[in-house]
């Protein structure tokens, strides 16, 4: 079984788990949803999800409505990549992936870094009445190319 598989399973079996504590049922556009977030495209925006639901028949409405479900079962939690005025990023909410991006604030490029040492840094911190499970660190600047562009 591939790590894809693996992962829908499990957030299948999550969200499963949840629709039945609320007395609501497993639709299959809610596990259609699912499957795009276990995909190897795990990011989306609302326009990305909207026109991939669209190619399999799922309407505009069903897709807010199975998203808030997805989100309300902490399934799938959202990101502001640019700050508070930027459009929000959907994306799993896997227990133990943490991410550490690099966000030029010029061109909006992104870099997702492997920092083993600031990695080790944050997840050894300890919280008063609080038990991290995962971090997401954006850090801001302007990438080499911007840079070498202004300096032309």
């Amino acid at each position: 079984m591939t790590h894809q598989e693996n992962t829908y399973k499990q957030f299948s079996r999550q969200l499963g788990q949840y629709l039945a504590g609320k007395g609501m049922r497993v639709s299959v556009e809610r596990q259609t949803l699912l499957q795009f977030f276990c995909s190897e495209k795990r990011c989306w925006t609302m326009a990305e999800l909207i026109e991939e639901a669209e190619k399999v028949h799922i309407c505009r409405a069903t897709v807010y409505n199975a998203l808030k479900v997805l989100t309300d079962a902490e399934i799938v939690g959202i990101r502001r990549p640019g700050g508070i005025h930027q459009t929000p990023v959907y994306e799993l909410n896997e227990t133990g992936q943490n991410h550490i991006r690099m966000i030029c604030t010029k061109c909006k490029r992104q870099v997702e870094l492997k920092d083993t040492g600031i990695a080790r840094l944050v997840s050894d911190k300890k919280y008063r009445n609080f038990i991290m499970s995962r971090f997401d660190l954006t850090v801001y600047g302007e990438c080499k190319i911007c840079r070498k562009k202004k300096s032309d």
